[in-house]
């Protein structure tokens, strides 16, 4: 479907910028033409009907242009960022292993040959270009693997098969109003996740432009002429407001959509201020899509968040039965069409989908008019000798009272069998003792021994979420 739309937008605008890959920008005319030698390489080696190929490419714009050929022609793709990644695969029909010819990854051939999988190094150079047209268009759309975040210690994958595409991008296309005048900044999401993947190719859909930066500079695309919108994570923001105005200008048209995390007051206001007073909220899940859009204008639009309003979100007890508006409890999101369920994992599809719905595993509690607060993960509260506390709510708190970037809250065991509150601060910066135990004793009471670990850089996902298991380790390899 993807693909065909691309063909469809290169025959009726094919000089409109389809793509713009680290300053250089690729026509609809282009961007299909590389498509369909990319279909004409692999028709030759048999690459078509069935199976998932696994693509080896780091370079974004390549990796488009081989995904979305594979995926006209009936064939899943699946991203993995090291060979590595390969081993952990548990697909049922893997065809084959696709690189570039312009990446060398260590190992590759020798894993591939490992485990008896042709890998392929795509060369459409001089290849017959094959188009879209009625004969191929009748071969099934092939799907897309993403994979969750992980920050609960293991990523689960989701296939999003042509009907999926076509729910969650249409979804995506009518609350946010893309037309062909959309210029949208990605960066450099891994296509792996469900804001590299679908972000990316919802301009494509409606013949707009995706700006895809890749590097250590990446935010200086919010500087790019034309940019309507920008998908960004709050870490990625920050190093955008601390750059130059001549580098990331203020731009009033421009709507930044902020994901993965939440923002400081402190980085609402400057942001407002610096770069645009079109700051919006994305609360989304790689299962359910998105659920939640709130344009951010004061410190109130930080907590509490506005519904999608053609979604069905609940507020639920242990037993599953809803709850009254102000009341907490567990999140859940109706299904309707979406996924059923994750791939090759029968036992955390059951603990995730239920009768209908998606439980992500959040604590949520939903107003009278319908907006609705997180409070953390079920999984993440902390309970020591009867004092519970949810770490979400008072991570934020210490984060922008001390001035830093992050805070993780755990408990662990100390060497007397004792549980112990630990709070970990991320910053690079050398911080007075006495003033971070004045702040801990007025936000956290009631817990006898707490321990405080500075870290310059907490461990984070592609998104930018702090992994807290591995903060929970690496604390534990800090203190043998």
């Amino acid at each position: 479907m993807i693909a065909e739309r691309i063909f469809h937008w290169a025959g009726s605008t094919p000089d409109k910028v389809a793509v713009t890959y680290n300053g250089t920008s690729v026509t609809y005319g282009a961007f299909a033409q590389a498509i369909a030698q990319a279909r004409g390489f692999f028709i030759a080696q048999g690459q078509t009907s069935s199976g998932y190929a696994v693509l080896a490419i780091r370079n974004l714009f390549d990796f488009w242009v081989s995904s979305l050929a594979l995926r006209s022609l009936g064939v899943s793709t699946i991203a993995i960022a090291s060979p590595d990644s390969l081993k952990a695969l548990d697909l049922p029909d893997i065809r084959c292993v696709v690189t570039s010819e312009q990446e060398n990854w260590e190992n590759l051939e020798a894993l591939c040959r490992g485990q008896g999988v042709q890998l392929l190094r795509v060369s459409p150079r001089g290849q017959s270009p094959i188009g879209i047209d009625a004969a191929t268009r009748r071969l099934p759309a092939g799907g897309h693997v993403l994979a969750t975040s992980g920050t609960t210690g293991r990523q689960k994958r989701v296939l999003i098969d042509g009907s999926l595409d076509t729910l969650f991008l249409n979804r995506q296309l009518a609350l946010l109003k893309f037309d062909q005048n959309v210029v949208i900044c990605v960066f450099d999401f891994p296509p792996w996740t469900a804001v590299g993947y679908r972000w990316a190719v919802a301009p494509w859909m409606v013949g707009g432009t995706t700006v895809i930066e890749q590097g250590h500079e990446a935010y200086k695309a919010l500087g790019y002429p034309g940019l309507t919108h920008a998908i960004v994570v709050p870490n990625v923001l920050a190093i955008a407001l601390a750059a130059s105005p001549a580098v990331v200008p203020r731009n009033d048209r421009l709507q930044i959509i902020v994901t993965g995390g939440a923002l400081s007051r402190l980085q609402l206001v400057e942001a407002r201020t610096r770069l645009t007073p079109r700051i919006f909220n994305w609360l989304a899940s790689t299962e359910a899509g998105g659920i939640g859009y709130t344009l951010l204008e004061n410190e109130t639009d930080l907590r509490w968040h506005r519904l999608v309003t053609d979604r069905v979100v609940e507020i639920v007890d242990d037993n599953d039965r809803k709850l009254p508006p102000g009341n907490a409890g567990r999140l859940r999101v109706a299904i309707g069409n979406g996924p059923a369920g994750y791939m090759n994992d029968t036992d955390a599809t059951q603990r995730f989908f239920r009768n209908g719905f998606f439980y992500p595993g959040d604590l949520a509690m939903i107003r009278e008019d319908g907006r609705m607060v997180l409070q953390g993960r079920i999984t993440d509260v902390i309970n020591i000798a009867g004092n519970k506390i949810l770490p979400f709510l008072l991570e934020g708190r210490l984060a922008e009272r001390l001035g830093v970037s992050a805070v993780c809250l755990f408990s662990a065991q100390n060497d007397f069998g004792e549980e112990e509150l630990h709070i970990v601060i991320e910053t690079s910066r050398t911080m007075d003792a006495r003033h971070v135990q004045e702040i801990v004793a007025q936000e956290i009471r009631g817990f006898a021994r707490t321990s405080v670990h500075f870290m310059a850089h907490l461990p984070r996902s592609s998104l930018g979420k702090v992994l807290r298991l591995k903060v929970i380790a690496g604390c534990g390899e800090a203190s043998q």
